[in-house]
């Protein structure tokens, strides 16, 4: 077999290109090569070109960031600057206001002579010690009623007043004060009068100066300067404030010399002090004893102004006094309708202020409430110091609350040392020895109550009740009648002196006698519920229930929250057997008394005759838990009846 001939490969001459051929692919490609040179050198442009516009926007951005901080920095620093300079406006203007409405008093140091100043008492010593009498006069007298109303220079801190060595804050504030305020100043100077005081030579002259009042001079010996700074601290305090040491006058005894005092003062005062000096006038006159002058000068302060709640009660604390106790109740009826007491619009009386009002209506929850509120309004004692405690307690004591009352008498300011406390306290557990029908005992509190009240008859003006009266009643049922009839004479035209005298006359016997003085009781002061409720007894007494209802009835319209004609009424329903009706009216009597034990027991009584001895044995032992104010008799029933339920 023959072997094929390997073919040719290398190409014909007319397969390969041409030379033009080929120079123009090789211009192409280097034509080619050198656009993406430029494409790549383009490229390296941008990229350089957008890294430095990323440095620009960083730098731009780092540029704006410290541009915000900046504009932050200077806007605090603005604010700073603009609350420093409003803070230091504010001071200037409040300086300025301040001391353009300073009435403030400054008391300047003393001059004295040179051996007080070797002995250590020099001039700043000395009025420092005029400063503490100033004080002491302020403290005192500021605890008044009218402190919360008069308000003035004297309302703030009496200061002393030394000069700086050289110029300071204080000097240029005292520099404004002096150009812009009203400060009242105060200097003094003590001079050696030698032979003035006596044949020692140590004679001495103080001699006080102020603007608003004349100078005064006081002379004295050397070792009497307390006591001459004493009498200078009470004139400069009289010619300043003539309401308030009036009071301070009253508060010692001193009763002619603040009468004398505001009656200097009176031409010459503002018309809205004038009240408070009429006020002030009036409370002298009392404690004198002189009611009708007194009462005067108390209705002339509420005709300069009707809404000095104050006053009301002055005016019938004197009306009470002269034994015109109608009037008296309807002087506070006028006031609680001049006060709009009770509505939406009411004014703003201090609860106080009525107090003897809702007394003669015998409203004694709201009277011991006002008492309490009083006091922790002021400090636990009330605004009438020594007072409020026991008038609370006579008010504990007549809503039966005889546990109560007597650890407010055993706690009050003044117990076995005030005159007012002491008489007040004698008084109160003779109201209680009555209640439980303890006549000795009664007799004996209440003769403590009348001869302490006769010793000190300027604290009767604090009774709004005779205690005599009553000790007639308690010297009756303890066999003395004659004195029984001069008591009930000595206490006067008196609603209670009335109802009493008709008591003494049915207990003897003489029932017409007796029906007559009830009618006069009555008729004395139609508003007052004590007479109809002392009538109504009485003809429980004589088994008219029907008449002894309708007195309670009349009792209880005009002393709608008096717990006893309620009970009273309760028993003289049970008395005719209507008991479901009977304990209707111990449940509502009640409500103003939860406590009274005699109560408590009738009620056990009357809900035994209905058949509910459970619900009777419950009020049996909260008669228990009071037993103290039970008569003998009544105690002997209730401990009858709880024998028989326990049995």
């Amino acid at each position: 077999m023959s072997k094929k001939k390997p073919a040719d490969t290398a190409p014909s001459d007319e397969a390969r290109p041409s030379r033009e051929l080929l120079d123009s692919r090789r211009s192409y490609l280097q034509e080619r090569i050198a656009h993406l040179r430029r494409d790549a050198e383009l490229h390296d442009l941008r990229a350089e070109n957008l890294r430095l516009q990323s440095q620009t926007l960083r730098a731009q951005h780092q540029q704006l960031r410290t541009q915000r901080w900046h504009d932050r920095f200077r806007a605090i620093y603005q604010s700073v600057l603009s609350i420093v300079a409003l803070a230091l406006l504010g001071v200037i203007i409040y300086a300025v206001y301040s001391a353009a409405t300073d009435d403030s008093v400054m008391v300047n140091s003393f001059q004295v002579p040179p051996a007080f100043a070797q002995a250590g008492e020099n001039g700043t010593v000395v009025a420092g010690q005029f400063l503490d009498q100033l004080q002491i006069l302020q403290a005192t007298s500021r605890s008044s009623q009218a402190a919360k109303v008069l308000q003035d220079a004297w309302s703030n801190n009496i200061q002393l007043q030394v000069p700086d060595v050289h110029v300071s804050l204080g000097d240029i504030r005292r520099t404004l004060h002096n150009w812009l305020g009203h400060q009242t100043k105060i200097s003094g100077e003590v001079t050696l009068q030698p032979g003035a005081a006596g044949s020692h030579g140590d004679g001495i002259l103080l001699t006080i100066r102020g603007s608003g009042f004349v100078a005064k001079s006081f002379s004295g010996r050397r070792g009497d300067l307390p006591k001459l700074l004493t009498a200078a601290a009470e004139y400069v305090y009289g010619q300043a404030e003539p309401y308030m040491f009036s009071a301070y006058l009253e508060e010692h005894g001193r009763n002619d010399e603040a009468i004398a005092l505001v009656k200097a003062a009176y031409p010459t005062a503002p018309a809205k002090d004038r009240p408070w000096l009429l006020n002030a006038w009036g409370n002298g006159l009392s404690a004198l004893n002189q009611n009708i002058a007194a009462l005067e000068e108390y209705q002339q302060a509420i005709r300069f102004n009707p809404r000095f709640w104050l006053e009301y009660g002055n005016v019938q604390d004197s009306q009470i006094a002269l034994g015109q106790e109608q009037a008296a109740y309807e002087t506070g009826v006028r006031m609680e309708k001049l006060a709009r007491r009770g509505s939406m619009f009411a004014a703003h009386v201090p609860g106080l202020y009525y107090q003897v009002t809702d007394f003669m209506r015998m409203d004694l929850p709201a009277s011991h409430q006002e008492i309490v509120e009083d006091e922790t309004a002021h400090g636990g004692q009330g605004s009438l110091v020594g007072q409020d405690q026991p008038f609370d307690a006579e008010m504990l004591a007549r809503m039966h609350a005889a546990k109560q009352a007597d650890l407010i008498l055993q706690t009050s300011p003044g117990a076995g040392t005030d005159p007012y406390v002491m008489a007040e306290t004698a008084f109160v557990q003779g109201v209680m020895a009555l209640d439980r029908r303890d006549y000795a005992a009664a007799a004996a509190q209440l003769q403590t109550a009348n001869s302490l009240l006769i010793q000190n008859p300027s604290q009767m003006l604090n009774f709004v009740t005779r205690p005599v009266c009553y000790l007639g009643l308690a010297m009756e049922y303890t066999g003395h009648p004659k004195q029984a009839d001069a008591d009930i004479a000595q206490g006067g035209h008196f609603v209670d002196c009335y109802r009493f005298k008709a008591d003494l006359a049915d207990h003897r016997g003489d029932w017409a006698q007796a029906r007559q003085d009830y009618q006069a009781a009555v008729a004395l002061a139609p508003s007052l519920p004590q007479a109809y409720d002392s009538w109504g007894l009485a003809l429980m007494r004589h088994h008219d229930y029907p008449g002894a209802i309708a007195q309670f009835t009349a009792a209880d319209r005009h002393g709608p929250h008096w717990c006893d004609p309620l009970e009273h009424w309760g028993e003289a329903l049970a008395a005719e057997k209507n008991y479901p009706a009977a304990v209707e009216k111990y449940a509502e009597a009640a409500r103003y008394t939860p406590g009274w034990s005699a109560l408590q027991l009738h009620w056990g009584q009357a809900l035994d005759a209905m058949g509910k001895h459970a619900d009777a044995m419950e009020h049996y032992k909260l008669a228990q838990s009071g037993s103290e104010s039970l008569s003998d008799a009544e105690q002997s029933e209730l401990q009858q009846r709880l024998a028989e339920k326990s049995g």
